[in-house]
C-alpha cells in the first residue's frame, strides 16, 4: 500500500492509517497527536490520567488543530 498524499509525484509505501479519515500515511505525512481517554464510570465520564496517542494525516491534523 502507497502513502496516499505521495500518490500522484512519488510511490512511498505507507506505514500508519489516519485514524480520522482512513488514508494510508508514509513517514513524511503521518503525524502523532495526543488524544484524551474518556471512560464511563456511573453517573458521568472521567478522563484517564495518560494521554493516548494517535496517528492523524496532514489534513486531519489541519482541521483538529484547534481541538
Amino acid at each position: 500500500m502507497n502513502c496516499y498524499d505521495c500518490v500522484p509525484d512519488a510511490d512511498a509505501a505507507a506505514v500508519a492509517i489516519c485514524r480520522n479519515c482512513g488514508a494510508a500515511l508514509c513517514e513524511q505525512h503521518a503525524f502523532s497527536a495526543p488524544q484524551t481517554v474518556v471512560r464511563v464510570h456511573g453517573v458521568g465520564k472521567t478522563t484517564a490520567p495518560a494521554m493516548a496517542r494517535r496517528i492523524v494525516c496532514t489534513v486531519c491534523r489541519g482541521a483538529t488543530q484547534d481541538e
